[in-house]
């Protein structure tokens, strides 16, 4: 049963990790006219950089030319940003032109998602839209270093999408605005009276089109209209969800709180879920870039919950819980581990963080996990060692002295069937007994039973 249960593990833990394995592109030339459509409508997390990702390897496995990539986002962290734009970059080396559409009407490609636009060979958008508002914001820094500290982030930021705007023809000097002044530009006529900077007198992006439909804009670009728009699957899908700390470390200790159930109430089915969740929040605090250190003390926390399978008195477990809740606050006392300046070089990273970005029903809910392990634990123990006294009801010892009736013939020193206590057991006797005959139960080896004959 052990090696049952480590055989389902192990299979489940390859199907997941075929989940989250990349896809290769095939060797192959951009094939002029034809295109490749992604859809993003979401923050940019891991999982949006691993959609960005297999979005460029598939285009590139299917020789598209071109990726028109439609995009809507508030924004998002700095080091899933760069890496959409390296696989943006690599796509271009490749020799494919990428375009990103800001689409449909009301969409918008704020801060993370500006610098992403200004990245593409060509920015589109649709009338409602807007692009812009990329200031960098930087939590942690140190008391007194404000002004100096925000000032160098801004220029670094600010260079950068100079950097990127200047490299496609665009107006570097507006796309500035966007990071320096938190400035946001409209896809509205430039005769607009809405206080509004239009996007295409500024030329921050190429061309704003007067379709206000995603298939009448795909249709501009010159896309057939049976190309298939492709949205993040369930590999990215699930990275988003487990790169959010809160929810992998809730994971981690529920996967702990499964298998110590299933130490004191073996099944296979818990020893399995346990297994697959504690090694994808392993998988999510790897993601998102958790301390080392953070990682090791919710390991060691785990570990002093299992010893409560040995110590049994509940101090084990309240102690490794203490540990893992250390463990967990101190993931965002440090600043990730994959940095949190957005520029390629990471030049001025926080030098410390803060538990701001816990909300407090994480606060709650991991402390309730907490408790209900300790005193989940003392709980088990309890029922176990109530069955530990509690006498099998097949256990033949316990049937010395019972009666039972004869089931087949059984010759002196021979064997047969005798049924005792509403179940069918093996006997012998040094008797010669026959069917129907009343025996009695003198005594057992193994699950044999030695007896003799009632006379009535």
């Amino acid at each position: 049963m052990r090696y049952l249960r480590l055989l389902l593990a192990a299979a489940l833990l390859l199907a997941f990790a075929a989940q989250l394995a990349p896809v290769h592109a095939q060797s192959c030339g951009p094939k002029q006219g034809t295109y490749y459509v992604a859809s993003l409508n979401a923050n940019i997390d891991p999982g949006a950089a691993d959609f960005m990702s297999s979005t460029v390897s598939n285009a590139e496995s299917l020789c598209a030319a071109n990726i028109v990539f439609v995009l809507t986002t508030n924004g998002g962290d700095g080091a899933s940003m760069e890496s959409m734009i390296g696989s943006i970059q690599s796509y271009q080396q490749w020799g494919g032109n990428f375009t990103t559409l800001v689409a449909p009407e009301g969409a918008f490609a704020f801060s993370a998602g500006s610098y992403i636009a200004e990245s593409s060979d060509k920015i589109v958008m649709e009338p409602g839209t807007t692009i812009g508002s990329a200031t960098p914001i930087v939590s942690g820094i140190p008391t007194g270093e404000e002004n100096s500290t925000l000032t160098k982030d801004t220029n670094a930021f600010a260079s950068y999408m100079q950097t990127l705007t200047h490299a496609h023809g665009r107006n570097a000097t507006a796309t500035a605005l966007m990071v320096t002044k938190g400035v946001s530009y409209c896809s509205t006529p430039a005769s607009a009276t809405i206080p509004c900077p239009s996007a295409s007198k500024e030329h921050v992006v190429d061309v704003v089109i007067s379709s206000t439909t995603l298939q009448g804009a795909l249709t501009y670009l010159g896309v057939p209209a049976d190309t298939p728009v492709n949205t993040p699957g369930v590999r990215s899908e699930l990275i988003s969800v487990l790169s959010d700390p809160n929810v992998s470390s809730l994971m981690f200790l529920l996967g702990v709180f499964a298998v110590l159930a299933d130490i004191y109430h073996p099944t296979i089915i818990l020893s399995v879920v346990g297994v697959v969740v504690i090694a994808a929040a392993l998988f999510g605090l790897g993601v998102f870039g958790a301390s080392p250190l953070a990682i090791i003390l919710m390991i060691v926390g785990s570990a002093f919950i299992f010893l409560e399978v040995k110590t049994q008195h509940g101090i084990s477990a309240l102690l490794g819980v203490v540990v893992f809740i250390f463990g967990f606050l101190l993931i965002y006392q440090f600043p990730p581990a994959s940095g949190a300046s957005p520029t390629p070089s990471n030049p001025i990273p926080p030098q410390a963080a803060t538990f701001s970005g816990i909300p407090d029903i994480t606060y709650g809910l991991i402390v309730a996990l907490g408790a209900a392990i300790v005193i989940g634990s003392l709980y088990l123990r309890s029922i176990r060692e109530a069955l530990k006294k509690r006498p099998r009801v097949n256990e033949p010892s316990a049937l010395i002295g019972r009666e039972g009736t004869m089931e087949s013939d059984a010759m002196p020193g021979g064997k047969g069937v005798a049924e005792v206590a509403s179940e069918e057991w093996s006997v012998t006797s040094t008797q010669a007994l026959k069917r129907g005959d009343a025996v009695r139960v003198k005594g057992v080896s193994g699950n044999t039973l030695t007896v003799e004959k009632v006379e009535r």
